[in-house]
């Protein structure tokens, strides 16, 4: 549905469906990532050695999440941002494999788009009529 300038009519809900969809699906996504990071410990390399792996497997998630901090206040950027972590994700991690792909890029495109859509529907809801 299109007002007189051209803009499009969302309902209240569809707005806030918007809102927090793409931050939700980016902390599960956040959270699922971090699930792989748990099978360093009990290798039997020591503490130390267990440690320093676990935080290199959490790399990720923390990129995962400093995008997520940026998309919280600049969706737009945001969504650019974790189009860029699902092309970098699809590279480095499923290149080889279409399942692997799906699994580490789709998520992170998903919630890129949806950051993306928020910023456009925000854009046209507050725009200034005349």
């Amino acid at each position: 549905m299109f007002d007189v300038d051209g803009g499009v009519i969302v309902s209240s809900t569809t707005r806030n469906v918007l809102y927090w969809s793409p931050r939700i699906l980016g902390l599960l996504y956040a959270v699922f990532i971090s699930l792989f990071a748990l099978d360093v410990w009990g290798t039997g390399a020591g503490f130390w050695a267990e440690l320093a792996a676990f935080i290199v497997h959490l790399l990720p998630t923390f990129l995962i999440l400093a995008a997520l901090i940026v998309a919280w206040s600049r969706p737009r950027l945001g969504g650019m941002l974790f189009l860029l972590l699902a092309t970098g994700f699809g590279l480095f991690f499923g290149w080889n494999e279409p399942a692997t792909l799906l699994l580490m890029a789709l998520p992170p495109t998903a919630t890129g788009l949806l950051f993306i859509a928020d910023e456009c529907v925000e854009r046209v809801a507050w725009r200034p009529r005349m």
